[in-house]
Parts: structure tokens; sequence; C-alpha cells
């Protein structure tokens, strides 16, 4: 977690100091590498620590990506402020304090025994498209709004920033996961987290957002609470690593899939997010 911090630290110092397009695409892909690092690792911290309210505390954990997503995109101030450089460089030495922070923390050595579990595998391959859907509404909708609901730009893009507000809620509600059955609550929240983006099509689009990027938060921290759970105990860092890249993965192939669709894009990703959610079903069995 705190080599993590470290990398994202230096990625942001190098970024600032960047003269080309390729040195800015470079140092971002390695501070890539760095929030990698410390997402799994900090994940498996904090479900080592709190092996009683895992829901609660995988949910506090995706909300506060949310609430660094909503400081994220104000940063944009400070860089009117202060200047790009000197922004991005005073974001290098914040990340370089929080490595230092972390370095009492306890040190837990990854368990590869993990990777042999194939339930992580089926929960990983399920949630992809929910991931997925989210992932495509935040980078399309600003588009697909001004094109077809005639919404203009800074609006349509207004509206999407909703997604983080609403996910920090949705996060904020993992502690569900704790107090029935996580696997329905999963496959509800999935269903939940998908299904609202065909408001996209209609005035209610606002709804739409919200209510998506609630359960889809809540879906997504209920996986990682599961993915604890499975490692009973152990480490779970290359758990959640695993189903974190099989999301990423498999979910960013719906971003094209809905740029040549047009209209239709909202349905067509919605079928392709919601039929992996069936191989729930093999994880079930022995779950």
């Amino acid at each position: 977690m705190t080599l993590g911090l470290l990398i994202m630290s230096i990625s942001a110092f190098l970024v600032s100091t960047s003269s080309t397009f390729f040195q800015v695409v470079l140092f971002y892909f390695l501070g890539g590498v760095g929030a990698s690092l410390f997402f799994s690792s900090g994940g498996a911290l904090l479900a080592e620590l709190n092996k009683d309210k895992l829901g609660r505390v995988m949910g506090l954990y995706n909300a506060s990506f949310s609430l660094g997503g909503i400081i994220g995109l104000n940063w944009v101030f400070l860089d009117q402020l202060l200047g790009f450089k000197f922004a991005t460089t005073l974001l290098s030495a914040i990340t370089l304090l929080s490595a230092f922070t972390n370095l009492r923390l306890p040190n837990y050595f990854p368990n590869w025994e993990v990777i042999r579990n194939v339930k992580v595998l089926y929960f990983g391959i399920a949630t992809s498209g929910v991931w997925g859907v989210y992932y495509v509404v935040g980078e399309l909708f600003p588009t697909f709004a001004h094109e077809y609901l005639h919404v203009s730009d800074v609006e349509g893009g207004v509206v999407t920033s909703l997604l983080l507000v609403s996910s920090l809620v949705g996060g904020l509600l993992g502690f569900l996961g704790d107090r029935g059955n996580k696997v329905k609550l999963l496959l509800f929240s999935s269903v939940m987290g998908v299904l609202p983006s065909l408001l996209l099509y209609t005035n209610l689009y606002v709804i739409g957002i919200v209510t998506l990027g609630v359960f889809n938060e809540l879906a997504i921290s209920i996986l990682y609470s599961i993915v604890a759970v499975e490692t009973k105990g152990l480490n779970s860092s290359v758990g959640l690593a695993e189903v974190n890249s099989l999301n990423i993965v498999l979910g960013t192939w719906l971003e094209p899939l809905a740029s040549f669709s047009g209209h239709l894009a909202w349905v067509i990703v919605d079928v392709a997010a919601l039929l992996p959610l069936l191989v729930v079903f093999k994880a079930i069995r022995t779950y």
C-alpha cells in the first residue's frame, strides 16, 4: 500500500514536469500502477482488521474513492489559481505525506492461494458488466445527452458528475451486506445498478444517473466484501486485485460497444452487462 502511494506521488511530480504528450501519458500510466497496488493492499488491510463488518468497511472504502473523485474534479480550481505545475506538485506532496503516515500500519503479505478459488473468478466475471455500465455512462452520457436529448455539454457534464455523489451514498450503504445474504444483495443491487440507465432516454435522466450510481457502488462494495469472506481471514489483496482486474478488462469493452450502437447504446449495454450475472449462479452452488 505504501509503495503504491509512493509511486503515485512520483507519478504526479513527473506529470508536473512533463513537456510532451507522450511523457504525460507515460507518467499517468505509472500512476495507474501505483493506484492498483494501493487499492488491493489497502482493501485487504481494512478487511483483515474488520472481519466482523466487511460490508460496512468495503462500502466506506469505496465511498472514500468517490469522495476523492469529487475532490479531483474540483482540483481544476487549484489548477486555475496556482497553475497546473504547482497544483500537481502539491498533489504529489500530499500523496507522499499519506505514504509516510501508513508506514506503521501492519504489513500483511499476499496469499496467492486465493488465485485458485474459482468462486472469486466467477464473481469477478459476473460483475464486470455492472462495473462497465458505470464506466460507460460516466464516459459517454455527456455526448449522448448533447446529441439525443439536446442538453448542453456543460449541463451533461454536471449531471454526469452526480455519479460520484450518488456513489458516495451507495458506498455508505455497504453495511446492508452485514445484515443479510450477501449474494442476494449483490444480485439485486447489480440489476438496480444497471437498468436505471434506460432512464437516460427520458427527461428523468437525473434520476437514472443518481439511482445507477447508488446501487452500482453498493453492488461493487458487496462484491469486495464477498471476496474478503472467500479468503477466510487470509490476506485478500490478491482476490481484490483479481476481481478488480476482471471488472476493468472485461467491463471496459462495453464502451466501444456503446459507441457503435448510437441511440440504442443503453439497451445494448444493459443486455451485455446483465448476461454475465448468470455466472453468479455457478458460484452460489458452493457459496
